[in-house]
């Protein structure tokens, strides 16, 4: 059924307030009704072509600094470098306190030193010391080398004479020379 208000078309049969049979179906102009509820709304059409850019404006002034953002994560760790100049040595610091005295240790073995062997080694060897015992009871053996002969030394001045000794014992008497020659026999008396 369709309603027309107002038609005054010939070619339509219909009467004047409702059409039935109609063969022709024409607009009427009839008096505009209320607003009828909003529709849903269509999908949104497709993107329009980009049009050409336009010309760059005039810089504008520069704005107030924004707050610092939050930290970003930390990125992956980069390649070692190569190692820089050696600085110059920093000036020393201060001395720290000193640390708490530390527990007494147990009390440890005494330990013995003996001296071994002693041996005179070649001319221009190297000495050695040798421990043949162990690190509680220590026995050194010294290998001490021989020095080379040194060259004669210069004569000394003649030293100053001696006391005389003692006369020594008589020697053992010489042997018997021989006899003499014959001498003469003179008679003399002597009176008184």
């Amino acid at each position: 059924m369709y309603q027309n208000y107002g038609c005054n078309n010939p070619n339509c049969k219909c009467n004047r307030h409702c059409c039935c049979n109609c063969t022709e179906i024409v607009s009427c102009q009839g008096p505009t009704g209320p607003t009828g509820p909003r529709g849903f709304q269509g999908p949104q059409g497709p993107r329009g072509l980009q049009g050409p850019q336009g010309p760059q404006g005039v810089t504008g002034n520069t704005g107030p600094m924004g707050n610092t953002g939050p930290q970003g994560i930390q990125g992956p760790q980069g390649p070692i470098g190569p190692t820089g100049v050696q600085g110059a040595t920093g000036p020393t610091g201060s001395t720290g306190a000193t640390g708490p005295t530390g527990s007494t240790g147990a009390t440890g073995t005494a330990a013995t030193i003996q001296v071994g062997s002693v041996t005179t080694g070649e001319p221009g060897s190297a000495a050695s010391v040798t421990n043949s015992g162990n690190e509680n009871n220590a026995i050194f053996d010294f290998v001490i080398p021989r020095g080379n002969t040194g060259a004669t030394g210069v004569t000394g001045p003649t030293g100053p004479s001696g006391p005389t000794g003692p006369t020594g014992p008589t020697g053992p008497s010489g042997p018997t020379g021989p006899t003499g020659p014959t001498g003469s026999f003179i008679y003399a008396q002597l009176c008184f």
